[in-house]
């Protein structure tokens, strides 16, 4: 039975602390959660960096405090994540110089962010780029269009696709939309009938204090998870979670529950296709 990736997403573009007190923000406090969730059950950590004010910011220097904190300070092969969200503020060419200021050993790219309509062959290079330096991507959908387009850009080879990763959003900030379970079917079913890839690992993640029940089905068909304050602060009987390390906890007595296993660092690297820690 091949093993199910958890990736906790402690903190997210929009969120502070007036949110949640124990939203982290800054270096050290992002590093010592992502370690207290890779001990609860995650194998990845989605990580934003902020600023002094608590803002979300593509700082590639942050970023690379976060990486050595958690990977060469602590010695720990958590699968770090960087995001380049743009949150209204950044545009294709900061995203782009962000990862390649960093490096990463992965990274998540919002589809309609890299690729507007004004902007694919800038988007596609990016793409290329990334992929001949061994970085591996996460392509984040938004809705069915998204996923649409992104298999169109596939087969005209746009994006190189050897390992896809994705990540389907269910309800998200801009519409205030609660994710619920039933968001999910569109996108399996749209992904099992496309031809031009054959389909690698996929993960949701869920807006709102559903994202248990989203991650149950999820877990059903076969996909991944993606969990935490980012997106949601409830544990799944209604309870404030004190840290995203709890929910993670759930997810994997919910993966357990299943009778799947929870995916170590070391075998998410080999699901999505990383050779090594670049990290």
């Amino acid at each position: 039975m091949s093993p199910t990736i958890i990736m906790a997403a402690p903190n997210g573009a929009r969120k502070t602390q007036a949110d949640h007190p124990h939203l982290p923000v800054t270096v050290e406090q992002i590093i010592t959660e992502a370690l207290a969730c890779q001990k609860a059950g995650a194998a990845m950590a989605h990580l934003h960096v902020r600023d002094a004010q608590q803002q979300h910011v593509l700082d590639a220097g942050l970023y690379r405090e976060v990486i050595a904190g958690i990977n060469y300070e602590a010695g720990s092969d958590l699968l770090v994540q960087i995001t380049t969200e743009a949150v209204g503020r950044y545009g294709q060419q900061a995203q782009i110089d962000c990862v390649k200021a960093t490096e990463p050993e992965a990274v998540s790219v919002a589809l309609r962010e890299m690729m507007p309509d004004d902007g694919e062959r800038s988007g596609s290079g990016f793409y290329h780029w990334a992929n001949e330096a061994g970085i591996h991507l996460q392509h984040i959908l938004y809705d069915l269009r998204d996923l649409e387009r992104f298999i169109e850009f596939v087969r005209l080879g746009l994006i190189p696709v050897q390992t896809p990763s994705l990540l389907f959003v269910l309800g998200r900030y801009a519409s205030n939309n609660l994710g619920e379970p039933e968001e999910l079917d569109p996108f399996t079913a749209a992904l099992q009938k496309q031809k031009s890839f054959a389909p690698g690992p996929w993960f949701t993640c869920a807006f709102g204090h559903l994202e248990a029940a989203c991650m149950t089905r999820t877990f059903q068909q076969g996909g991944h998870a993606r969990v935490g304050f980012e997106n949601n602060s409830k544990l799944r009987n209604g309870q404030e979670a004190e840290a995203t390390s709890e929910i993670v906890a759930q997810t994997r007595d919910e993966i357990l529950a299943l009778g799947k296993k929870p995916a170590s660092a070391k075998e998410a690297r080999q699901l999505l296709g990383i050779s090594s820690g670049k990290s």
